[in-house]
């Protein structure tokens, strides 16, 4: 049998699947989706699952008992993982940056870390060349600047989906795009910000590595950089791998 992780985000599900043979296999769901997404998977092993949204968990645990999947190891907090995380409040320390750290510390990479994950909020973290989360900043993601933008003023248009002017251009003469390159702007140009206070400290060594959702918007403005898609779950296989083979 094979392997099942599982991140309970802020508003998606992801998970990834592991047969015997190591072929893998996964996919995202909304909250709302959970039981039908999951519906045809097999019996597998062994389960990780990573959580910042308690809510959605009853759900996620009916399914796995109704499927006789074997009990979970619930990663819910960076106080899941003491030697991982360094923070002042690790029980305050989400489970997905503790993750991503701990992926890190687990590749056998050489050298400090500044992660950057991009999702419903961005943070930009350092981890030692141990793999040990130090701290960091948190900060709205994409999708939260453009919902805050839009709840604080409904009377704006709605944003503009083609790509905005270039940076070169001074402005925007038409109301959608300019909310568009507003805010791309306010979500590149911070997270660059954060990763420059980070890296006044970790030194400039330090790899910039991008995971979460939406790190194809911030990729190519924050070379030198490396992506990681899924970094949470590659640190949930590596809690299970630590497990099984001890």
């Amino acid at each position: 049998m094979g392997t099942l992780v599982i991140d309970i985000g802020n508003t998606r599900l992801a998970w990834r699947l592991r047969d015997p043979s190591g072929v893998v296999s996964g996919g995202s769901a909304s909250h709302a989706a959970i039981a039908d997404a999951l519906s045809s998977l097999p019996l597998v092993e062994a389960i990780a699952i990573s959580s910042v949204q308690r809510a959605h968990e009853g759900e996620l645990q009916q399914w796995i008992d109704a499927s006789h999947q074997p009990p979970p190891i619930w990663i819910r907090s960076g106080a899941d993982l003491p030697t991982t995380v360094k923070t002042d409040e690790p029980h305050r320390t989400g489970a997905d940056r503790a993750l991503c750290a701990f992926a890190w510390g687990c590749a056998g990479e050489q050298g400090p870390a500044i992660i950057i994950d991009a999702g419903t909020a961005v943070t930009v973290d350092a981890v030692n060349s141990s793999g040990q989360l130090l701290g960091g900043w948190i900060a709205p993601g994409w999708s939260a600047l453009q919902r805050g933008l839009q709840q604080a003023a409904p009377a704006l248009p709605q944003m503009s989906e083609e790509q905005s002017e270039e940076a070169s251009v001074p402005w925007s003469g038409e109301t959608s795009r300019a909310i568009r390159g507003g805010i791309e702007s306010m979500f590149i140009e911070g997270v660059l910000g954060l990763r420059r206070r980070v890296e006044s400290e970790l030194g400039k060594d330090a790899t910039t590595v991008i995971t979460g959702g939406d790190a194809d918007r911030l990729l190519s403005a924050l070379q030198p950089a490396r992506s990681q898609p899924d970094m949470v779950l590659d640190g949930l296989e590596r809690i299970l791998e630590s497990r099984i083979h001890g």
